[in-house]
């Protein structure tokens, strides 16, 4: 139900029931958190979005890969690439990896806002944090998923879409 109405834009209802399944002593999940942080991402809400993913943190809950990944994904789509970026080093740090779709976001969204360079930086500190890129995986997202900038390909690969890769 929770998920339905943060679905459907409705996230101030969420969260008044969200509270309202804390004062009857339920204990919202994983599930029920990416619900809401997801919810807020859509609304463009990103400020509540990280104050529930902290929330979550500190009421015991502990994030899973799909809850980073949602949250990083609408931070990157939102442009917010320092709360995407610390969010990707945490979640590494937590045990858990970004999939081929969030890095080549969050890869994008540097390229996009601060050049090949930067994003170039992004990715070694990823690796400096036990990231390691598929590269097979990387291209097959990036020609299956494009149009992408070809600034994301010299930023993984070092060269342009159009150079050989093999």
């Amino acid at each position: 139900m929770l998920d339905g109405l943060c679905k459907d834009g409705l996230v101030h209802e969420a969260m008044k029931l969200f509270g309202l399944m804390r004062e009857k002593g339920t204990i919202p999940q994983v599930v029920i958190y990416t619900a809401v942080v997801q919810g807020f991402c859509t609304a463009h809400k990103f400020d509540d979005a990280k104050r529930i993913f902290t929330k979550m943190h500190n009421n015991g809950v502990s994030p899973n890969a799909f809850t980073y990944t949602v949250l990083i994904q609408e931070l990157c789509k939102g442009a917010h690439l320092q709360d995407a970026l610390h969010f990707s080093i945490q979640m590494l740090e937590t045990g858990h990896s970004p999939n081929v779709a969030t890095f080549t976001s969050l890869i994008d969204g540097f390229c996009k806002e601060k050049g090949v360079e930067e994003a170039q930086g992004i990715i070694r500190r990823l690796r400096e944090k036990g990231f390691f890129v598929n590269d097979k995986a990387v291209r097959e997202h990036l020609d299956k998923k494009g149009p992408f900038s070809p600034l994301v390909w010299e930023a993984v690969f070092g060269k342009t879409s159009s150079q050989t890769l093999f």
